[in-house]
């Protein structure tokens, strides 16, 4: 009776549980799309190619320029050069006829016009551009203010939630498409500060440049790059997001060029280990190695302190500090949350502009001390101390040195938190180690790293035998 009654109540519990598990419906976006589709417009620019054997001699065509023998007969005029067209989108983000885009879709061209989504064509004007960022901001004239959309905050975005996709795929403008945000800070290897949000609302090419919009109709993106094997939309596009597209949007339409503000620090990861000497609740944060100079942040960074926020933005890694610092124009200030001495502090920062580089100086010639040997590190060091601490004149290949990734060249400034001013007192600061409870050396290191880059001062675990 017990199985009968199991059985019977089986097709109820399973239409309960179904009733449960039935997903939300997406949400209604016509009104959504009819209040935004204005302001979004279409972009074809013409970039002038000279003709070449090539291109006018066989080869494979396309439905753009379809393959054809263009071998000019005796007497005969040679034809102008062809033009290349591209076509993209973009949207007005100011009513007085700014539009932003990506670069990609104008770089190059001679012309560039807009139509809007009445169909009207009017000529654009490139007011500036960012490569790093791949944006670019045009001007347009349409003598009376235009529809135009605000930009959103990207950075209170999460995976799953609802997004909307305008633009010109193909040709086809004011094509609309739905989506969810597959995920967020990608880094797709593409340039300097990827960052991207993938989603898998449709984008295919000829929506570069075009809004990507949250529920309440604000852009939150600006469609860029899709990941696809056949050339069309497989469900991976990614957006810039608009943390870098409106500080950018409006510097170039107020000064015709995006400067980057510059920190004047150089930072890396925070490892469990140095994690544990600082004391610090976790990982999370840029470990500054170095500050310049003065930077923007003489007197109120120092080598150990660990940046955990910049500008309200939390600060997760070296990485992320980058891309935060690169969404801020130079002359800006911004607030920064930092570790220091095992206390969570706060100070005001204002970005300038990176200073430009100068040439080493040659050093004078002369007749060095012998280096002096460090066993239990595995490397030997200049007797003469630098500006900045020890130089390291050689390293063991199997010593610990080595295998924590130290080279030739680099130059030890601390030693878990205390200055190495000699080659002696490296050695006594090494043995106070050995003697106590601590059987890791973590040492600040300056010099290049194994792929021949130089980040700046760097701390290194590095364990005593």
């Amino acid at each position: 009776m017990t199985k009968l009654t199991c059985l019977l109540c089986a097709p109820l519990l399973l239409a309960g549980f179904a009733a449960h598990a039935a997903p939300p419906e997406p949400p209604a976006l016509a009104d959504l799309a009819a209040k935004v589709m204005p302001a979004v417009v279409s972009i074809a620019s013409t970039d002038p190619v000279n003709a070449t054997p090539d291109d006018t001699l066989g080869g494979s065509g396309s439905a753009d320029h379809p393959t054809m023998d263009t071998t000019p007969a005796a007497g005969t005029v040679l034809p102008p050069p062809r033009a290349e067209e591209a076509l993209g989108s973009g949207f007005i983000f100011d009513p007085a006829g700014y539009v932003l885009t990506n670069n990609h879709v104008i770089d190059g061209a001679s012309s560039i016009t807009v139509t809007m989504q009445d169909g009207t064509i009017l000529p654009a004007t490139l007011v500036g551009r960012d490569k790093a960022a791949d944006l670019a901001v045009l001007k347009i004239d349409a003598g009376h203010k235009l529809p135009f959309v605000t930009f959103g905050n990207s950075g209170k975005l999460q995976v799953g939630d609802w997004v909307l996709a305008i633009g010109n795929p193909f040709g086809l403008p004011g094509s609309t498409s739905a989506g969810i945000v597959s995920a967020l800070n990608r880094n797709i290897n593409e340039g300097t500060y990827d960052d991207f949000i993938q989603t898998d609302a449709a984008i295919n090419r000829g929506n570069s440049g075009g809004p990507l919009f949250d529920l309440q109709g604000q852009v939150i993106g600006v469609d860029s790059a899709i990941y696809s094997p056949s050339g069309g939309s497989i469900g991976i596009g990614f957006a810039i997001p608009s943390a870098m597209a409106m500080p950018v949007a409006y510097e170039l339409k107020n000064t015709g060029n995006m400067t980057r503000g510059w920190l004047g620090v150089s930072t890396q990861e925070v490892t469990p280990a140095i994690q544990n000497l600082l004391g610090l609740p976790d990982t999370a944060g840029a470990l500054v190695g170095g500050v310049a100079a003065d930077g923007p942040a003489t007197g109120k960074l120092q080598p150990g302190d660990v940046l955990v926020s910049l500008g309200g933005v939390p600060v997760t890694d070296p990485r992320a500090l980058l891309i935060r610092t690169a969404e801020i124009p130079a002359g800006q200030s911004t607030v920064a949350q930092f570790w220091q001495d095992g206390t969570k502090r706060q100070t005001t920062l204002t970005l300038t502009v990176p200073p430009a580089q100068t040439a080493d100086t040659l050093p004078s010639a002369h007749v060095p001390p012998p280096p002096v040997d460090v066993t239990s590190l595995g490397l030997t060091v200049a007797a003469k101390p630098t500006q900045a601490g020890v130089s390291i004149t050689a390293v063991a290949g199997n010593g610990p040195a080595a295998q924590a990734g130290i080279v030739a060249g680099d130059v030890i400034e601390e030693v878990s938190g205390q200055t190495v001013a000699t080659a002696t007192a490296l050695q006594s600061q090494l043995q106070t180690l050995r003697t106590g409870d601590t059987k890791v050396a973590t040492l600040l290191v300056s010099g290049d790293v194994a792929d021949g880059s130089d980040p700046g001062p760097r701390w290194v675990p590095v364990p005593i035998p």
